[in-house]
């Protein structure tokens, strides 16, 4: 290789290594789009708050968060609910229906090693409702979300607001389909 392809993979690796210096909470590994944590053995990824419309969520505006949720454990937990100071409430929504309608849940149940609506499981699918927020909230932004579990405790995530009309964004989850469907 030559000195010039030479330095210009050592500044590939350079920056690279930069950019993953930064806040622990947030890990950088291939495959993932929002925010990561960890409470116990229960592991949240890709918890990301969807792109608001023309660039902003206004005071009073809800917001989807979506995120996937493991277990590590070989006992079942539950996610009992999440709090922010960015807005009134967050809800806890699932389509047990699978009709494309969610409806709020008291709580989300987080299967022994296993995971939140993993595909081809009969769980339905599961998302957050931020509701009323208090303030405006900018693409590109974060929102801190502390997620409250029955066993393995609390955490909180400062969530990345998307861009608006970023095609990165993963689709929403789909519930499984039925055999002969």
């Amino acid at each position: 290789m030559n000195r010039i392809g030479t330095l210009g993979v050592a500044g590939a690796v350079l920056a690279a290594v930069l950019t993953s210096c930064g806040e622990p909470q947030r890990e950088l590994e291939s495959g993932t789009m929002g925010t990561n944590g960890r409470v116990g053995d229960v592991v949240l990824r890709n918890v990301f708050v969807e792109a608001p419309p023309e660039h902003a969520y206004r005071r009073g505006d809800d917001a989807v968060v979506r995120l996937a949720v493991f277990s590590e454990s070989d006992q079942p937990d539950a996610l009992l609910g999440v709090r922010t100071q960015k807005a009134d409430q967050v809800e806890l929504h699932s389509d047990e229906d699978c009709d494309g309608t969610s409806e709020v849940v008291p709580r989300i149940p987080v299967p022994a090693e296993g995971a939140v609506g993993e595909p081809g499981s009969v769980s339905p699918s599961y998302h957050l409702l931020v509701v009323d927020f208090s303030e405006e909230v900018l693409a590109g932004t974060t929102v801190p979300l502390t997620f409250i579990f029955e066993g393995a405790g609390e955490t909180t995530l400062d969530a990345m607001v998307e861009a608006t009309d970023d095609g990165d964004v993963p689709p929403p989850t789909r519930c499984p389909t039925a055999p002969g469907s």
